[in-house]
């Protein structure tokens, strides 16, 4: 059974960019559950496993539907789940192109309800997940992280449907679509 999500992929040469800034402050939590740099990408919606026809809809959906227009968007200064001082989740954050990633996320999630696709419902907030921590962690160090200060600018010109559930690293691309 397929696990699945709906991203737009970070460019090989953003991931790069990405990992020299961040490692100095990420650094500290390796021993961490850190997410392969293969596996980076911006989730707009996570959808989980799914019967086959609904599989099939799905799959229609992201390969059909007009997405519209690529945009830029920036990564920049880490954040944390639920909150910097008690993290689970360390990420960093999308500043330009925030309204767009939003307005696409919540495009695709309208269109998940018109077919009845279940997804995590909890508020978007767009970001980069880059470790996962196993119990509460104060974490507000990595906001001294000057590096990660600086944004790193990208074009979003794709939206990709995955599968981590039969391919960990890299997740496995079921559909992708370019944006105008």
């Amino acid at each position: 059974m397929s696990r699945y999500f709906v991203g737009i992929p970070i460019p090989a040469d953003i991931k790069k960019k990405v990992k020299v800034q961040s490692w100095p402050g990420l650094s500290r939590y390796k021993d961490e559950k850190i997410t392969p740099q293969l596996n980076w990408h911006l989730t707009l919606a996570f959808i989980g496993h799914l019967e086959e026809d609904k599989a099939q809809e799905l799959k229609a959906l992201i390969k059909n539907y007009l997405w519209g227009k690529s945009f830029k968007l920036s990564i920049k200064n880490f954040g944390g789940f639920p909150s910097l001082d008690q993290a689970k989740i360390i990420w960093l954050g999308i500043e330009r192109g925030k309204d767009d990633i939003t307005r696409l996320a919540l495009e695709l999630r309208s269109q998940l309800d018109n077919l009845g696709i279940k997804y995590d419902d909890k508020d978007f907030v767009p970001h980069l997940t880059l470790a996962r921590i196993r119990s509460p962690k104060n974490v507000s160090r990595l906001k001294e992280n000057g590096k990660m200060k600086q944004e790193i600018v990208f074009q979003a010109d794709t939206i990709n449907l995955y599968d981590s559930e039969k391919q960990k690293n890299p997740y496995e691309i079921i559909e992708s679509v370019s944006l105008e």
